[in-house]
C-alpha cells in the first residue's frame, strides 16, 4: 500500500484508480451507514475520493492509507452534518423572517383598508388637504399653493377633519397609523 501512496502523492492516475477500486465500497458503506441514504453515500463517497486526490500532497508513508482515507472520509462526513445544521439553520430563519414580513404586510394592508373607510367619510377637498399633510407631509403653505387655496383654508380643512375623525373609536390607532405610513 506505501507504493500507491507515494505514486497518487507523485500523481499516478493509475494507483489512485485502483484505491478506488479497492476502498470505494468500504467507504461507501460507512456513509450509508451514518446517513441512511444511498444518494448522499454515494455523494460523500466521491467527495472523500476527490478530497483524497486533491490532497495527494499531504498523504504520509508513515500511516496506512486506509486510516488516511478514513480521515479523509470522516471530514467529509462532519463537514456534510456541519452544512445541514447550517442550512436547516438558514431556513428556519427565513421561514420566521418571511412569517413576520407576511404577518407585517398583512397587517399594514389591513391598516390600509381601515384608513380608507375612515377617509372615505371625509369630503373630498378636505379629504386631499388631510392626506397631503398628514400622509404626505406637505406643510399648509405647499398644500394651499398645491390646491390654490389660502394657506388658512387649509388649516381650516385640518381642523375639521381632525374633529370630523376624532368621533371613531380607533381615532388614537387612526393616528399611530398615520405615523407609520409616512
Amino acid at each position: 500500500m506505501s507504493n500507491y501512496i507515494q505514486n497518487i502523492i507523485e500523481g499516478d492516475h493509475l494507483s489512485f484508480e485502483i484505491v478506488f477500486k479497492l476502498w470505494h465500497r468500504k467507504v461507501y458503506a460507512y456513509f450509508f451507514k451514518k446517513t441512511a441514504c444511498e444518494n448522499q453515500a454515494e455523494e460523500l463517497t466521491q467527495l472523500a475520493f476527490i478530497k483524497l486526490w486533491r490532497f495527494k500532497h499531504t498523504l504520509s508513508e508513515d500511516f496506512p492509507l486506509d486510516v488516511q482515507l478514513f480521515k479523509i472520509a470522516k471530514s467529509t462526513l462532519l463537514d456534510y452534518f456541519k452544512k445541514i445544521a447550517n442550512d436547516n439553520r438558514n431556513l428556519q430563519i427565513y421561514h420566521r423572517d418571511l412569517l413576520e414580513t407576511s404577518t407585517a404586510e398583512s397587517k399594514l394592508y389591513e391598516a390600509k383598508q381601515e384608513l380608507d373607510i375612515v377617509l372615505s367619510c371625509l369630503p373630498p377637498t378636505r379629504k386631499q388637504v388631510f392626506v397631503l399633510n398628514r400622509l404626505h407631509g406637505y406643510s399648509y403653505k405647499e398644500i394651499a399653493e398645491k390646491l390654490s387655496i389660502s394657506p388658512r383654508t387649509v388649516e381650516k380643512h385640518i381642523s375639521l377633519a381632525t374633529k370630523q375623525l376624532s368621533g371613531y373609536a380607533g381615532i388614537a390607532y387612526f393616528f399611530i397609523l398615520l405615523g407609520f405610513l409616512k
